[in-house]
């Protein structure tokens, strides 16, 4: 199922699709034989960017359905059919925060929630901005947030941003040799 050694699938359904994604139930035979249902949630491939300008680091600020609460995370999105990673990275940037970058470098893949979620997010850092005029989808209401380097780091580790894919480029992002960063 989907190259995953072990896994049969039996059957597929489509529970809901929107705009966005696909639920889709799957009937399966598991590696240990017993047989059960697996919900995925197939999603355009997303990219997310991490924006460092300067010193502060950039940050889109939206309300989230599932958590009934704002949160401080970076720009993400889906791919448009036939787009590249880096190319849906350079779009979502400029729709939701109304930032063009000159210098783009790859800061690898995560998964979300590996168990359920088809594609990898792949992650980018963005440097050299300039700011532009947002275009957000009519869904959104996303707010740029600017935050230093160090207290990004400190809210990441004491859960005041609490995204996972925020956390994992934040992690990624310190790393770096200091001359990268």
């Amino acid at each position: 199922m989907l190259g995953m050694p072990g896994y049969r699938r039996i059957s597929r359904r489509e529970v809901y699709r929107n705009r966005w994604l696909a639920v889709e139930a799957h009937a399966i035979v598991h590696p240990s034989g017993a047989e059960g249902e697996h919900l995925l949630i197939d999603c355009a491939p997303p990219s997310a960017v991490l924006v460092d300008d300067d010193g502060d680091l950039l940050f889109a600020r939206q309300a989230r359905f599932a958590i009934a609460a704002e949160a401080i995370e970076i720009v993400k999105g889906g791919a448009a059919p036939g787009e590249d990673a880096l190319a849906c990275a350079k779009r979502e940037l400029r729709e939701e925060l109304g930032v063009l970058a000159r210098s783009w470098e790859p800061l690898g893949l995560v998964y979300e929630i590996p168990s359920i979620v088809t594609h990898p997010v792949t992650l980018f850092l963005a440097r050299d901005i300039e700011h532009v005029v947002d275009e957000q989808e009519d869904v959104e209401r996303i707010e740029l947030v600017r935050v230093p380097v160090g207290e990004a780091l400190a809210a990441a580790a004491a859960g005041k941003i609490n995204d996972a894919v925020t956390i994992a480029a934040l992690f990624r992002y310190d790393r770096l040799s200091p001359s990268r960063r």
